[in-house]
């Protein structure tokens, strides 16, 4: 208690407590502004001026995954393309399976090697209509999705993350542990 008394080691706790206080603020603030970010990848980056949304990267894929699914079912006992439609199966299962952004990027890259295989090859084929619809549903989904995620803005915004953070914020950012978030792509 004696020490509490020196107008020093006073002073020095304060700015102690202090410094550790800002910086547990910041790494609330900058993680949950993180965090934030991140949920866009699942829920869709706002359009500014209004209260909707784009759709997300995340619903994108879970358009390429049902799809490659139904097309991979209807030409799994294609003797010519089941190869093929066993990898779709394989790689959407992969992508599923994917913990976290960045990982369902590795997959998605997996998924859509498998994909461009398969619609290779089937175009080479001598398809029954039927198939040839299925295979141009599936065309459309891919081209789709693949466009659709390579134009959105979460990329940008999580690179951004820390735009409209305060200088103090950005300064101490590197002291107080925040984790930036994940992109979807390498």
């Amino acid at each position: 208690m004696k020490l509490l008394k020196n107008k020093k080691i006073t002073i020095l706790i304060t700015v102690v407590v202090m410094i550790l206080a800002i910086l547990f603020g910041v790494n609330r603030s900058l993680n949950r502004l993180a965090r934030d970010v991140e949920e866009m990848f699942y829920k869709g980056v706002p359009i500014e001026g209004t209260n909707d949304t784009w759709p997300s990267i995340y619903q994108h894929l879970e358009n390429l995954m049902l799809s490659s699914l139904d097309t991979a079912s209807f030409f799994a006992n294609h003797s010519e393309l089941s190869g093929e439609a066993e990898a779709l199966i394989l790689t959407r299962q992969k992508l599923m399976d994917a913990d976290g952004i960045s990982e369902k990027y590795i997959a998605y890259q997996d998924i859509q090697k498998a994909s461009t295989m398969f619609i290779d090859k089937a175009e080479t084929l001598e398809l029954s209509e039927s198939e040839l619809l299925v295979l141009i549903d599936f065309q459309t989904v891919y081209r789709g999705a693949s466009l659709a995620i390579q134009n959105n803005e979460y990329n940008a915004k999580a690179r951004d993350f820390m735009d409209g953070a305060s200088f103090i914020a950005v300064l101490l950012k590197p002291l107080a542990f925040v984790t930036p978030p994940q992109v979807f792509d390498s």
